[in-house]
């Protein structure tokens, strides 16, 4: 490699320590004799935005600009981060070099007494942290009461532990990376919730004047199934429209010579839900992806996440 040394950036939260260990490792098998010098960098707080109902709760940030600063500054020469925060587009100065191969990319239940979503009693308390899961969950069990909640991972699975929560709804993404599997209660289905565009996949992200060597040094990280599904899932969601945190979903997959993405917009409240699926080849899925937008919004997403926008009274 180019450099005897490189300098790698990642969230100074929980599982930001475990995607650069992740990272340190693939790089010094390939390279034993490279120093990788893990730095952490500050997440900025969520945000909190307005219900219906006045509640003031969490929104999801797109929470980047720590690691895309840092490359920029020339701080760290390789930014890891999940891929679904990351802002899309990204930011000019910064380019996405490898985009991992996915865990498992939906949203799973995990439940005090390893009860599954249909057998919880009417007015089961769940902890949600983004407005996409909330949506989803209001439209399949209005009895339920659903709750915002913030922390780490453990942090939140702990409230389930503690008797504070009958369940938590997560990434199983973040179960996987700990080995926690046996926790889970249920893996949702598509159909139930459909998860963030890009989750459960990371990218490794370079300064745009990055030397060149550098780069593809890098590309063996690269999963091409995975880019390929995590590029349609962007470019749906940035012809969209959608913003940070914004009740929107999306999942697209390859088989075989077909990539399939299927997208959500919900109302806030979850009673109305727009859903509609795109596919095309997997070579281009740039254009799958803004073909699902077309749909959506011709269905009427635009003016739903133009009142969402207005709800939680974010501006600009």
């Amino acid at each position: 490699m180019s450099k005897r040394r490189l300098r790698v950036g990642v969230l100074d939260v929980e599982s930001g320590h475990l995607h650069g260990s992740w990272f340190e490792e693939q790089l010094t098998a390939r390279w034993p004799d490279l120093e990788v010098a893990l730095k952490a960098l500050g997440s900025r707080p969520r945000r909190a935005g307005r219900s219906g109902q006045g509640r003031r709760i969490p929104i999801r940030e797109f929470y980047s600009e720590p690691i895309y600063r840092a490359l920029v500054d020339g701080k760290i020469d390789i930014g890891v981060h999940r891929m679904k925060d990351l802002p899309a587009p990204l930011p000019d100065d910064v380019q996405l070099v490898a985009v991992t191969e996915r865990k498992t990319p939906l949203d799973v239940l995990v439940t005090a007494d390893g009860s599954i979503l249909d057998e919880l009693p009417a007015g089961a308390r769940i902890g949600v942290s983004s407005r996409r899961r909330e949506a989803q969950l209001n439209r399949y069990r209005r009895d339920l009461s659903i709750e915002f909640i913030v922390g780490t991972l453990s942090e939140r699975l702990e409230m389930v532990t503690a008797g504070k929560l009958d369940g938590v709804v997560i990434a199983a993404a973040g179960i996987e990376w700990r080995g926690w599997q046996e926790r889970v209660a249920e893996v949702f289905t598509a159909q139930v919730c459909l998860p963030a565009v890009g989750q459960a996949a990371l990218g490794i992200l370079v300064g745009a004047g990055a030397a060149e060597g550098l780069v593809e040094k890098l590309r063996f990280l690269n999963e091409p199934l995975s880019r390929q599904e995590v590029d349609a899932e962007r470019a749906y969601y940035v012809a969209l429209g959608a913003w940070e945190g914004s009740p929107v979903g999306g999942l697209a997959r390859v088989k075989g010579d077909i990539l399939r993405i299927d997208g959500c917009v919900c109302s806030l409240d979850g009673r109305e839900i727009l859903r509609a699926w795109a596919e095309g080849f997997p070579d281009d899925p740039l254009r799958t992806g803004e073909r699902l937008a077309q749909q959506l919004l011709e269905q009427g997403a635009g003016e739903m996440l133009a009142r969402a926008r207005e709800e939680v009274g974010i501006v600009g």
